[in-house]
Order: structure tokens, then sequence, then C-alpha cells
């Protein structure tokens, strides 16, 4: 890992401290959105689910943007009702919680959150993940604000289009909105992250910490 300051020494807590952190693979060792979707196709469709994922993989590879994989991932869930895919996300919430080792969070950034909560410091996710796939990290942590892709609606049904893909500089541009909105001082924040995609937003903060691990394929979620 790589570290810029301290992750909690140096300031005293206050609201007008943040916590900017990415999600899939800086606090879940999974990827949320493809677990997600595996878990909406179930066996039924599990074959045609692979394929799905497998073909959003080899754009990534091929050098297509995250950008553009990830608004691609959104099609899958074209014509579903939000309703039902937010009960979608508390039932599978409700597995992970039945399975916590299946479903581990990672060390040290899911620590540093629960000692940042503790200090009373506002928790905000940067992802490029959706709301009902968040519903199991949003449990650990309940106060978790989310700046995350916002899918696109044609009455209470999603459209398989997004507003824009929460990715690189996307997600500086989302981190700056909120901390002009909200009255945070950057300066005095802390980031997490764990791609170089992040970097940008990391920046921003005062203290950051990026995570290393060893080379991973190319995913869509930031």
């Amino acid at each position: 890992m790589e570290e810029s300051g301290s992750p909690i020494a140096g300031h005293s807590s206050g609201t007008s401290q943040a916590v900017y952190t990415d999600i899939d693979g800086t606090v879940t060792a999974y990827n949320t959105i493809f677990e997600f979707l595996r878990f909406d196709a179930g066996n039924s469709r599990k074959a045609e689910a692979e394929e799905f994922l497998e073909g959003l993989r080899a754009a990534a590879r091929n050098g297509v943007p995250r950008s553009v994989t990830n608004a691609r991932y959104f099609s899958w869930w074209r014509g579903r009702r939000v309703g039902d895919v937010q009960e979608l996300g508390e039932r599978w919430a409700d597995v992970q919680a039945g399975s916590p080792d299946d479903w581990s969070f990672l060390e040290p950034v899911a620590s540093l959150l629960d000692d940042h909560a503790a200090a009373g410091r506002r928790l905000v996710a940067v992802t490029a993940s959706f709301e009902p796939a968040l519903l199991h990290v949003r449990r650990r942590w309940p106060n978790l604000e989310l700046l995350c892709t916002r899918p696109l609606l044609a009455g209470d049904s999603y459209t398989g289009e997004i507003e824009g893909a929460l990715v690189g500089e996307a997600k500086a541009q989302a981190v700056l909105t909120h901390a002009a909105e909200h009255g945070v001082d950057l300066s005095a924040s802390f980031a997490y992250g764990d791609h170089s995609s992040d970097l940008q937003f990391m920046a921003l903060a005062g203290q950051s910490l990026l995570v290393t691990t060893m080379p991973q394929p190319p995913v869509v979620a930031g």
C-alpha cells in the first residue's frame, strides 16, 4: 500500500471532515456489481450472466475505457422495476450477512472506516457501483453516503442507461461537488482507493492511502 500522511492522526474530528472511499477492491474483497448480477442470474441464467460479464472483461482487456464498460453493465437491468431490484439487493445482503467469510471486508480500510465512524467523520463512498449492490456495505456503516452510478429511469423501471459512469475524473468532480455542498474541508479529510483511476479524487484530500495488490484482470466497477 502507498500512504500519504497518517490515516487517522493529524486533525481533530468534526463535521467539516469527510472520508471518501472507493469500494470494490478497497473496502470489499469482491466486485459488488458483478457479484450482484450473478446473484440475480442464479442458476437459471448462470451461463447468460457469465457470457455477459466476460464480454465486459474482454472489452476492458481490449482497451475499452472503464466508463464505457461500466455503462454497458447497466444494460443487464433494462426494464427491471426499481423496487424489485432494491428488494433483490436486500435479499443479497441477507445472504452475505449469513456467510461473512465469503463476503469479507478488506483491511486495513475496513478498520480505518470503523475508526473514522467512531470519530464522527462523515463516510462517503465514491464508486461506479449502484445502491442496490451496496446494501451489505451500508449495513456495516449505516451512515455511509453514496456518490455512485445513477441508472436512468422510465417511470419506475430502469432504462439500461446511466447518467454517467463514476470513474476517473467523474469521481473527482463528484467529491468536489459533495464537499462544496456540505462544507467539507478537503484538506482535513481522507481518501482511500485501490486503482490508478482513483488517484484524481484521492489527490483532493489532505490524507490518502492507496491500497495496492497483485495485478488483477480489468474490472468494470471502480
